[in-house]
């Protein structure tokens, strides 16, 4: 899974960057220069850490999410054209965005706006993504004059996209729209799944009210969840109880995360490792094997399936089996969320 964190300038984006990558704030680029900067985190799952317990494996691996910044924006981009083709130049890889606006008062800045904020960008969005719809458009009537036969659903697919926009409605809102094979090409900002992530003040866990339609929000105290990720585990817990904090922003960005992008996770389990695996909510088991290795998806047989909390009620492998719980799924199965399965395959 791979987030890219966006925001408008001194939004705290960077920040709430180093709170979920666990970074100091001292690696920001002087100078004026705009750098991506990569962290990539374990998915903290306790069903790792109990199968973890139950096969004593050589080596366990958690999922993985990735978090992209871009550093050095500290005064902000007055061209928001110039932020756009950066978003477009960096982001085209990331799954979804985590936009960060701020609700925080500070020295020498206006009063937070977090909904002004939000909208702006937005709009930025749709702009950006309706001026690619119009130039392709404008290309594709210049090679239909020049005698080209236009062939597939793109010109009309485009079309629908446009009418979208023109009426101020991001992409996200029809995935299937913009995720059409015809447009694959393409990198419409509105389209990938949006979480809202309002920087509070260390003393405001409250969540404004915002109008954002087709995106999701979560209140998090960058500041705060900065300084406590940066401190030794022991102390850290600590610093938690003592502001109430419950789940560390890292583990409630995944969360909402997975929810935003209907993500699941199967693992794979043995003497030698034990490991999650990020899929789409439902794949099917032989796409599923292919995220393994294609040549397990190739010479798919069958998946031997136990679900994890059957596993857990039972104890063992052994035991799940012989109440019946572990079952032979075929190539259309659909994954679920904590499946634990053994490939057979052939080729």
């Amino acid at each position: 899974m791979k987030l890219g964190i966006i925001g408008l300038g001194r939004s705290g984006k960077t920040t709430i960057f180093n709170a979920l990558t666990r970074r100091s704030g001292e690696s920001v680029p002087a100078g004026g220069q705009v750098v991506p900067a990569l962290g990539v985190v374990p998915v903290p799952d306790p069903r790792v850490d109990w199968l973890t317990g139950l096969y004593q494996p050589k080596k366990t691996a958690y999922a993985q999410v990735t978090y992209m910044d871009l550093q050095g924006m500290a005064g902000g981009i007055d061209n928001k054209q110039e932020y756009i083709a950066l978003l477009l130049n960096h982001m085209r890889p990331m799954d979804a965005f985590l936009m960060v606006v701020r609700n925080f008062s500070d020295p020498g800045m206006d009063a937070p706006h977090p909904a002004k904020d939000y909208q702006e960008l937005e709009d930025e969005f749709l702009i950006a993504d309706l001026a690619t719809i119009e130039k392709r458009l404008e290309k594709l009537e210049m090679e239909q004059k020049r005698g080209k036969k236009i062939q597939g659903a793109e010109r009309e697919l485009l079309q629908a996209c446009a009418e979208l926009l023109n009426a101020e409605t991001p992409l996200r809102t029809r995935p299937e729209l913009a995720n059409a094979p015809e447009l694959r090409g393409f990198t419409f900002l509105s389209s990938k799944p949006l979480l809202v992530i309002v920087n509070n003040a260390d003393d405001d866990e409250t969540l404004p009210d915002l109008s954002l339609g087709s995106a999701d929000a979560m209140v998090v105290r960058g500041k705060l969840e900065m300084e406590m990720a940066q401190l030794p585990e022991e102390e850290a817990e600590i610093f938690q109880q003592d502001f109430g904090i419950v789940e560390s922003a890292l583990d409630r960005v995944i969360q909402h995360s997975f929810s935003l992008l209907h993500l699941a996770t199967f693992f794979t389990v043995g003497e030698d490792e034990v490991k999650a695996w990020t899929i789409p909510r439902n794949l099917s088991a032989q796409e599923s094997a292919g995220v393994i290795h294609s040549d397990i998806q190739r010479g798919f047989i069958r998946a031997e399936v136990v679900a994890y909390e059957d596993l857990r009620s039972t104890g063992d492998y052994a035991a799940a089996r012989k109440q019946g719980l572990v079952r032979l799924e075929g190539k259309t199965y659909p994954v679920q969320d904590g499946d634990i399965i053994h490939f057979r395959f052939n080729v």
